[in-house]
């Protein structure tokens, strides 16, 4: 089922490639200065196709609405059909799609079945006698009227046969239901439709329920038989109108992200011809680094969550859902060594690298900028030490002195390395030819050579992978030690080197080798990938029809927290970081206010202790909001003075409304209301626009709304499948408020029933009012009590910072861990599939929190600014600590345990002591944003500091460390730097520093955050002391 035409250029659906240089006009997207979303989306074939299935099926779910006989089918809720069309667009696989769309009817289902038990529960509770009465008066009054029913019709909704017992009974079973559906879109926002959908039902059957005196089970009629309309347009429409399977979405997506992948080695060449300064915080060229890193983050975990349903489909290709799903390791491993190949841009733009007087001037105008706070002279702490910068100016002496600067440097890394980063490009680009041609001919007979000469041209690029890379690992990495011929050589012969072999400059040597490193790594992940497509392209030669295989992939992906696409519609459910920490802590946390339970009674307590302890999380205090809320606005619909005018001026619509703007925080909430009342306010003037230039003064011509409605169609389908996810609750609103308007014009105009909205403008103003209403309604439940978003900004950064803690300490144990116990504490090549799950998790979460620090501004700034900037640098700077974590566990995997025991001793990084004070300012960062309190002002050390201060002390006070020892171990590291394996340790000491680094940044924010606890004349006296007691290096 695939519309593809066999041999189409996979560019094609690569929006972001760049248009040729040939060109010598630029192209009307690019004059047009769109956002880069929109010109993105306009430039790809493939979604044009999308968008043109879309807008077909929408605009077929209004057409059925048009003709009298349809709609008399449809009844008074046929406008659904078309909603349904803009809530679940005709966007996706057709098994999907149903997927999608059986959720949507599985809520409005259990909304109905609820409302129906309501429903008879409530009329078992009426006095029958007093029913009997009214019935019969009713009537009475009839008697005679040429159109008794529509009398009748009328009264109900009037409200004259409302019973109070009646109306309780359905309240009682709309609480029960809405805190069903709120715990379901708490935490399982994978079934988001469902719970909105089945509140929608109930919300229905009990408003309308409680003024019915007699069985009324077909409220839903209408609404489920415009659903089904518009499943089987969509289903169509998939079928038929540039058809696609996941299967087929999912190797698009493969290619696309393989396409990234490519982009990202090829940019390595713009970085090793730049200059240091070039590659600093904050210039075009790092943003662009980290801009890519962060897509192929982003792209890899979209991927990995459609694979889940990828199994449940029928699909003709040549690859099944397990072959496909096989790509899954292979990429995420692929991708993780992609983005920690920013680690070389950073350390090559770090204020180390750069010359001091140009660093220095570039830290003084970012340190003017930055905002004072109380702990102003935590700047003092955290800035380099007399040590540090003794340190500091030797290096750059020295490094001037033997030319071996990194500018100096780079030439020879960019030439040393260039044909295996060629070799990586043309690897990633004939695997992506490879897909594209087993995704583009499914069906094509012809082409069959093309596809052979395909895979020649894959086997060859392979192999020339293979041989680039273990020339590499003989010969060409050696062309790195080649400035510092000299520098080495001195070091062997020369008396003060010898004796201080802290001042051999070898940092852009060790910068080379996390490069090298760094590449290295990414070949095997390629390779790795390459030979896994090579295996599977050879063995399924020929197209065949496959059946959908297990489901328990499905079912986990369902059930599964959200993450940052499910902001979409306005929800705040990233994965709570809370869970991992918990996780890590569980075998270890105690209850310091009681021991575990013993009998029956203490865990029938201690359950009553966890479920009261649950009532105060965000999301159990959401459920009862919501709960609150829902009965608070259902009452007004069965008061006998209000119930007509709620039923004739749709006060449904404040209801659901009220219930979709509530969040669980404020800060959410409030930045709803905004992009839904702005969706709203011009969902309606589109509405206006279309009705009354489609229809003028009539009732509505078919001809003309058709035409109108297919014109104004064009821009919100757009909107609605290619919005960023910040503003889709806005455009789903604005797009639900142009078909309300639009479809109960038509509905009114056609077909008479009780209380009409109207036409046009007069469906206009209740639709924006009841929003109105609901939106403030939602806005005085979330006052009692608010929950702040900001503080769920800190509480997730706190819970992260324990995250990266957990995962230094698992990647030290290992690292400490010596040759012959390894066994024991678990090796590395143990510990690096569970980390990468770790990390992509964690960089999930990251993600998050970046998300809603931008949403927590929203909360407004009345009780003083917020400092939104230093929590988006918080989460940045644990961002990179992520990355150099990973970098850290992939260099120590490549070395051999042997090596790794030996260096134990003289390696400062794994100094016992500098462990400690690594992880008590792990700990105590994470405690103080956790509870907001200051930090002590004598624990802000630069943790460098203490890495040179153990480190001396640990190469002085050394068992054995006699003079022959010393110049022992002086020669034998000078000998193993042109070891192979060697420059994967220097990478893991650069992975440390940059560790320590983030650390210390990380340390300085919270102190500006939470502030810090004096301790009279600390400043002077730790200025006076470092003074006094230089350390001889």
């Amino acid at each position: 089922m695939h519309g593809e035409k066999a041999g189409e250029h996979a560019s094609d659906d690569r929006p972001h490639d760049q248009p040729s240089s040939a060109a010598t006009k630029k192209p009307l997207l690019d004059r047009l200065h769109l956002p880069d979303w929109v010109a993105t989306n306009l430039r790809s074939s493939r979604s044009r196709r999308v968008w043109l299935r879309c807008w077909i099926a929408s605009w077929a779910a209004y057409v059925i609405l048009l003709p009298n006989a349809s709609l008399k089918e449809l009844g008074n809720a046929a406008f659904f059909a078309f909603l349904a069309s803009f809530m679940a667009p005709a966007n996706l696989p057709v098994q999907f799609f149903l997927f999608v769309l059986t959720t949507m009817i599985l809520g409005m289902c259990l909304g109905w079945a609820l409302g129906a038990a309501a429903m008879k529960a409530a009329l078992a509770s009426r006095n029958q006698l007093l029913l009997k009465q009214s019935l019969l008066r009713e009537a009475q009054s009839a008697a005679g009227l040429a159109n008794p029913d529509a009398l009748f019709q009328a009264d109900i909704f009037a409200g004259k046969f409302l019973d109070t017992a009646s109306s309780i009974i359905f309240a009682v079973f709309l609480g029960f239901g809405c805190f069903l559906f709120a715990l379901m879109r708490s935490y399982t926002p994978k079934l988001l439709l469902t719970s909105i959908f089945g509140t929608i039902a109930l919300d229905i059957f009990c408003s309308y329920g409680a003024l019915f005196p007699f069985p009324q089970y077909t409220l839903m009629n209408s609404l489920l038989e415009s659903v089904a309309c518009y499943i089987g347009i969509g289903v169509i429409c998939i079928l038929f109108i540039f058809p696609e399977t996941l299967n087929h979405a999912t190797l698009v997506s493969t290619s696309a992200l393989i396409g990234r992948l490519k982009d990202i080695v090829e940019l390595q060449h713009q970085i090793l011809n730049a200059s240091p300064d070039d590659l600093a915080e904050g210039t075009p060229l790092a943003s662009k680094v980290q801009g890519l890193r962060v897509a192929v983050l982003a792209h890899i975990q979209q991927m990995m969550s459609s694979l889940s349903f990828i199994g449940a489909e029928f699909s003709w290709g040549k690859w099944n859902a397990d072959d496909i799903t096989g790509l899954k390791e292979p990429l995420v491993l692929l991708v993780n060594r992609a983005a920690a190949l920013h680690t070389f841009a950073k350390l090559a733009g770090h204020r180390y690298s750069r010359e001091p007087d140009q660093s220095l001037s570039r830290e003084d105008s970012i340190s003017s900028s930055a905002p004072s706070s109380a702990a102003e002279d935590a700047h003092g702490f955290t800035g380099d030490t007399p040590l540090l910068r003794q340190l500091r100016q030797k290096h750059h002496t020295a490094e001037s002195a033997y030319s071996v600067r990194m500018h100096d440097v780079m030439h020879v890394i960019e030439e040393s390395t260039a044909d295996l980063r060629s070799a990586c490009s043309d690897g990633l680009r004939a695997t992506k030819t490879v897909l594209d041609s087993i995704n583009t001919r499914r069906y094509a007979s012809k082409g069959v050579k093309d596809s052979d000469q395909h895979l020649v041209d894959f086997d060859a690029a392979l192999e020339r992978l293979r041989t680039a890379l273990e020339e590499f690992k003989t010969s060409r990495r050696l062309q790195l030690l080649h400035p510092f011929g000299s520098v080495l050589e001195d070091a062997r012969t020369s008396e003060p080197l010898r004796l201080q072999p802290s001042a051999i400059p070898l940092r852009s040597l060790y910068v080379s080798f996390v490069f090298a490193t760094n590449l290295v790594v990414l070949t095997d992940a390629i390779i790795g990938l390459m030979e896994y497509v090579q295996l599977t392209a050879h063995k399924r030669r020929k197209n065949r029809l496959w059946a959908p295989g297990g489901l328990r992939a499905l079912g986990r992906a369902i059930m599964s927290r959200g993450d940052t696409s499910d902001q979409a519609a306005g929800e705040d459910h990233a994965p709570q970081p809370d869970e991992e920490v918990k996780e890590e802590e569980g075998p270890y946390r105690r209850d310091p206010d009681s021991r575990p339970p013993t009998n029956t009674l203490q865990r029938i307590a201690n359950g009553l202790h966890s479920l009261y302890k649950w009532t105060k999380t965000p999301e159990a205090l959401f459920c009862f909001r919501y709960v609150i809320i829902s009965i608070a606005l259902y009452i007004p619909a069965v008061v006998r003075t209000s119930a007509n005018f709620i039923y004739v001026n749709k006060g449904l619509w404040s209801l659901i409304m009220a219930q979709t703007t509530l969040n669980i925080f404020v800060s959410d909430q409030i930045f709803n209301y905004f992009t839904r009342l702005l969706g709203t306010f011009i969902g309606a003037v589109l509405g206006l626009l279309s009705w009354y230039i489609g229809d003028a003064k009539s009732n509505g011509s078919p001809y003309g709304s058709a035409a109108t409605v297919a014109v104004f169609l064009v821009p919100l389908v757009f909107l609605r499948l290619f919005s960023p996810p910040q503003y889709l609750s806005g455009v789903m609103l604005g797009g639900a408020t142009y078909i309300l308007v639009q479809g109960y014009s038509w509905i009114d105009g056609h077909l008479h029933i009780a209380g009409n909205p109207g036409l046009g403008w007069e469906v206009a103003w209740r639709r924006f009012v009841n929003v109105i209403i609901g939106c403030a309604a939602s806005f005085v439940v979330m006052m009692l009590p608010p929950k702040s978003g900001r503080k769920a900004v800190r509480l997730r950064n706190a819970s992260n910072i324990s995250t990266l803690s957990f995962l230094y300490s698992d990647i030290m144990a290992v690292w400490i861990s010596s040759a012959s116990a390894r066994h024991a504490h678990g090796s590395m090549t143990e510990l690096l599939p569970n980390a990468r799950k770790k990390f992509l998790r964690l960089a999930t979460q990251l993600q998050a929190i970046k998300t809603q620090t931008a949403i927590a501004k929203w909360e407004g700034s009345i009780r003083g600014a917020w400092p939104s900037e230093e929590y988006m640098r918080l989460a940045n700077v644990q961002t990179d600590m992520m990355s150099s974590l990973a970098l850290l566990a992939s260099a120590l995997a490549q070395i051999d345990p042997a090596m790794r025991a030996g260096f134990l001793q003289r390696t400062m990084a794994v100094n016992p002591n500098f462990i400690s004070d690594v992880m008590a300012t792990f700990s105590l960062v994470s405690q103080a944003l956790r509870t907001g309190e200051p930090l002590p002002q004598p624990f802000h050390q630069n943790l460098l500091d203490r890495l040179h201060y153990h480190g001396t002390v640990g190469r002085h006070t050394f068992a054995g460390n006699d003079d022959n020892a010393k110049d022992s171990v002086h020669k034998n590291h000078l000998d193993q730097i042109a070891n192979y394996e060697f420059m994967f340790y220097a990478t893991a000491i650069c992975a440390v520093f940059q560790i320590v680094d983030g650390l210390n940044e990380l340390h300085e924010i919270t102190a500006r955050l939470c502030g810090e606890i004096p301790l009279q004349g600390w400043t002077k006296w730790r200025a006076e002391y470092d003074q006094t007691h230089v350390m001889k290096m």
